[in-house]
């Protein structure tokens, strides 16, 4: 390789590294929902799975992803919601995707991805005060048997729904 190719080479490398860098991201959040109790199962340990497995996906097709899980133990639904929109200003993030994996009321399992527009909050004086969870721009979810849990392949499933969202918002 000569020294003007090494060289281009090196350039366009730079040139899409601050492309990635300028480029917003995507905050993929996830909360349990099932608090722990003996005998069921670790509802932290499947939604922090079913997370990774979403944001590794998001990852893998170019969007630049900060996964973040909370414990179940710590539902406070507005102090959640004010310190994920302070880490996705901080992060620069314009998307919000939300995972879930819980058993509702019916004693039926859900796995839900839920992808929302992070839109600015405009104050008094017209300045932007912060980011607020615009209106979904996609949902999937998977509604099964609780008995599922147990032959479940929870990264598969968390590959595939992201990959619908991914078929639907090509970049």
């Amino acid at each position: 390789m000569s020294w003007r190719e090494g060289l281009v080479a090196a350039l366009l490398a730079l040139a899409a590294t601050l492309a990635q860098a300028a480029s917003p991201c995507m905050l993929v959040f996830g909360q349990g929902r099932n608090p722990p109790q003996q005998g069921a199962p670790d509802w932290d340990e499947l939604n922090r799975r079913f997370n990774a497995a979403v944001a590794e996906t998001l990852d893998a097709a170019g969007r630049r992803v900060y996964p973040m899980t909370v414990s179940s133990v710590h539902i406070d639904p507005e102090g959640a919601g004010h310190a994920l929109l302070q880490e996705a200003e901080r992060l620069r993030c314009l998307t919000l995707a939300e995972t879930a994996v819980f058993v509702d009321e019916q004693d039926t399992l859900v796995l839900r991805l839920r992808i929302y527009p992070l839109l600015p909050t405009v104050g008094d004086s017209g300045g932007i005060t912060g980011l607020r969870i615009g209106a979904p721009l996609f949902v999937t979810q998977r509604d099964l048997d609780r008995r599922a849990l147990a032959r479940m392949k929870l990264a598969l499933i968390g590959q595939q729904m992201a990959e619908e969202y991914l078929q639907r918002d090509r970049r």
